[in-house]
């Protein structure tokens, strides 16, 4: 027999003696031929491949460097070409190059067989999102702009934050879940990540007394946590501890890295902020930012690595992913201080992405790491509003 998954009775702690409900983590895929990176042979879509490598690299490797040149306080340069022009181009290059590399790679995976997870890296993904954002963010900033809108207004950033939000669904959609690699329900309530050991029982229990009291402990527990109720709850919970320790570890790096809060503090509207802006930005920062960061970082990118890597190594990694992306928000017109706001922008978000990446693959709902991530966000958005 085999225990359902979340039902291991009190008691059964050892490695499992019986064979679990879900698939063990692992590389569930025939044998696959080593091929070079710029080798076309044995290519499901060689054409596509070829374009990801010749556009792809270089045109993200390109908007890499603008954006961080951006960051760092360094101009364009300007003549006959309009300086928005440059990025511009740099964006939709990369883009069609990334996106057209990522649907290959996706057919490459299907057809060499692979059971675990057949779509594209995650890496391919959030290269091509940057581009897509990007290049959607430089028409929209010039359109507010000429209609007199203050891009750090309240609808500005509910504008900015719904395209990154349609953006995060429509790659996922057309990329992930359409070609079949992962559907919506495994990116809300997950059934194949790496399990951890309290998901699998054997045959041997505690005996005596402590058998008996922990079984009347885990009854009760059961009640509150167990189903949509403890996906609630215990982000809830675990929010104010949270961000107790993110700004503990935030005061230390600024401690170290030698910086003051307004080096790391991003520009704010050019003037005070009306009652529906304050609305407005509670809801961009609080509701759409998580629902996107959410379904790309956790329903995405977790269940693409929890799905052939170990419970520990998948929080690891997609942990670090998403504390790496909040590098981009980098911005300071100092180059020598550039380097130490971007090591804090990812330093800082370490402890919300371990957590984040924990509480989704320990409770498999994208509820419970979203509903932390929008208490965890919403609270921080209102104290400094406040």
């Amino acid at each position: 027999m085999s225990w359902a998954l979340g039902s291991v009775p009190w008691g059964y702690s050892t490695p499992p003696a019986v064979a679990p409900v879900l698939e063990p983590p692992g590389s569930f895929h025939a044998p696959i031929p080593r091929r070079r990176p710029t080798s076309l042979s044995g290519r499901a879509s060689p054409r596509l491949h070829a374009f990801g490598l010749i556009a792809g690299l270089p045109g993200i490797a390109a908007l890499l460097l603008i954006l961080i040149g951006l960051g760092a306080g360094f101009k364009l340069p300007g003549g006959a070409i309009p300086r928005w022009l440059i990025l511009e181009a740099a964006c939709v290059i990369a883009a069609a190059g990334l996106v057209a590399w990522a649907v290959a790679q996706g057919r490459q995976r299907r057809a060499d067989g692979w059971r675990d997870y057949a779509g594209p890296s995650p890496f391919l993904m959030i290269g091509a999102l940057l581009a897509i954002v990007t290049a959607f963010q430089i028409p929209l900033e010039a359109a507010l702009e000429s209609a007199q809108v203050d891009v750090n207004s309240g609808l500005a950033t509910v504008l900015l934050v719904g395209m990154f939000l349609a953006t995060y669904v429509t790659l996922v959609h057309f990329l992930v879940v359409r070609p079949g690699a992962l559907t919506w329900h495994d990116i809300a309530r997950p059934r194949r990540l790496a399990p951890s050991a309290d998901d699998w029982a054997t045959g041997d229990p505690i005996p005596g007394w402590s058998r008996r009291a922990g079984e009347t402990v885990a009854a009760w527990r059961s009640r509150i946590s167990g189903g949509r109720l403890g996906d609630l709850l215990m982000p809830v919970a675990m929010v104010l501890p949270l961000i107790i320790a993110s700004n503990l570890l935030s005061a230390g790096m600024l401690l170290v890295l030698g910086l003051q809060a307004g080096d790391i503090s991003t520009p704010g509207s050019s003037g005070p902020l009306s009652d529906f802006d304050r609305i407005l930005l509670f809801v961009a920062v609080a509701i759409l930012a998580p629902i996107g960061e959410e379904i790309f970082f956790r329903g995405f990118a977790t269940n693409a690595w929890g799905r052939s890597l170990g419970r520990a190594s998948t929080i690891v990694r997609a942990s670090l992913f998403f504390a790496f992306i909040h590098v981009m928000n980098t911005s300071t017109p100092d180059l020598a201080m550039f380097w130490r706001v971007a090591i804090f922008n990812f330093g800082a978000r370490i402890p919300v992405a371990f957590v984040l990446t924990w509480l989704y693959m320990r409770r498999r709902s994208i509820l419970a790491s979203g509903m932390l991530h929008a208490s965890y966000n919403g609270l921080i958005t209102l104290l400094s509003l406040a």
